[in-house]
């Protein structure tokens, strides 16, 4: 059984994967040493990988690596795609995770992966199981902070959909620059790549996919789990 970590900057989501097939998920703030030991044995663990966007290693992964060898996502690690980004250290693991997680689940298609989160972010792996690279630009709320905190009269307001796209007021004028232009910025991205690479799967994940899913006209796949399903492949991989 493989324990897949999936540690951002304030929960800590795992998977347990049985033969590639995720058979348990939670998600936390932390995980007493008792609970870990139970975890391990309840399900057998023999293998575990984590991806973590904090730069220390957590006291849940020391914890993990008490009892099973634990291999941390990072630019040299053995992965089943060829990872063409020109600067790999930098990339984001979560970001890497996804990319490898789609080409898992959609192998021999070209996978557009946008996770709406704090950022956006834009992943593309190709049919070929090439990572290209992506595009990252704020969240919906962190636009609306910008407007709030960069400027002396805008106020903070809620990212709300609105059907009239022309703003009859301060706030809607706001909201609807912050959701139609994230809207469009999607939109015209995924009309690129498919004008320059063709036939295109589009998948969203990250906190704010309910909210984009129902607004987008491009046919979208919604996956939750993606980095875990990423990391899973990783490690079936590089063992």
């Amino acid at each position: 059984m493989n324990l897949c970590i999936d540690i951002g900057n304030t929960r800590i989501k795992i998977g347990v994967f049985d033969k590639g097939n995720m058979i348990h998920t939670d998600a936390f703030y932390t995980m007493s040493e008792l609970d870990v030991t139970r975890l391990i044995k309840r399900y057998n663990i023999t293998e575990a990988i984590s991806s973590s966007t904090r730069k220390s290693v957590s006291a849940f992964e020391k914890r993990v690596k008490s009892h099973v060898s634990l291999i941390r996502l990072n630019h040299k690690t053995s992965i089943p795609i060829k990872n063409l980004y020109q600067t790999p250290k930098t990339l984001g693991k979560d970001r890497l995770a996804v990319a490898i997680g789609c080409s898992k689940i959609y192998p021999d298609r070209n996978c557009l992966i946008i996770d709406a989160g704090t950022c956006i972010t834009y992943d593309l792996v190709t049919a070929d199981k090439s990572y290209l690279g992506g595009n990252i630009s704020p969240g919906l709320r962190m636009r609306a902070e910008a407007m709030d905190t960069m400027t002396s009269t805008l106020p903070l307001v809620e990212p709300v959909y609105n059907k009239d796209y022309i703003g009859k007021s301060t706030v809607t004028a706001m909201q609807n620059g912050i959701v139609y232009g994230t809207l469009l910025e999607i939109e015209s991205l995924i009309a690129m790549i498919k004008q320059d690479i063709g036939d295109l799967n589009v998948i969203i994940t990250g906190g704010d996919a309910p909210f984009f899913a129902d607004l987008l006209k491009t046919k979208i796949f919604v996956h939750k789990f993606l980095v875990l399903e990423g990391l899973d492949a990783t490690i079936n991989y590089a063992i």
